[in-house]
């Protein structure tokens, strides 16, 4: 697997401030793992990735790689730094305590599954972007359901 880009690294660095309120908010976590283990694993997701895949970041451009049409390129990008963000900020908690999973084996959600879903889209895609977005759109409508609407920024 590539290291993160500068880009993604500086990125992601970007969002510690909402990662810092996103842990603030679960206090049973809070309780269990430190801000800076809990940080570790967001950045681990986001750019690192784990078991043979790439971080977030990486997979979300190389999908995106494939849409042609600039505006739906940078409209699915934001879709999927906001949803990269979410499941990252759930994902990363102590084990006790969340409730998105790594595989099937452990539980639903999951990243494995939501994996699937959007590579799949994107073998379908036609290069305008709207395979992608529907596969993004659903698990977006999943993490609402899951954690509720996102918070404002």
């Amino acid at each position: 697997m590539a290291p993160a880009t500068p880009e993604q690294t500086a990125l992601v660095d970007s969002w510690r401030q909402y990662f810092a309120a996103a842990y603030a908010r679960d206090r049973r976590n809070a309780a269990r793992q430190s801000f800076d283990e809990y940080w570790r694993w967001v950045r681990t997701y986001l750019l690192e990735g784990g078991a043979g895949y790439p971080g977030w970041l990486a997979q979300s451009d190389a999908l995106l790689a494939r849409v042609r049409d600039p505006a739906a390129h940078a409209r699915l990008a934001a879709l999927m730094h906001a949803a990269g963000r979410r499941i990252a900020g759930e994902w990363a908690k102590d084990s006790a305590c969340r409730r998105i999973y790594s595989t099937f084996l452990q539980g639903r959600p999951n990243l494995a599954e939501w994996g699937r879903a959007l590579q799949g889209a994107a073998a379908r895609d036609s290069g305008d972007g709207r395979a992608i977005e529907a596969a993004a759109l659903g698990i977006a409508a999943e993490l609402d359901a899951l954690l509720g609407p996102a918070p404002v920024e």
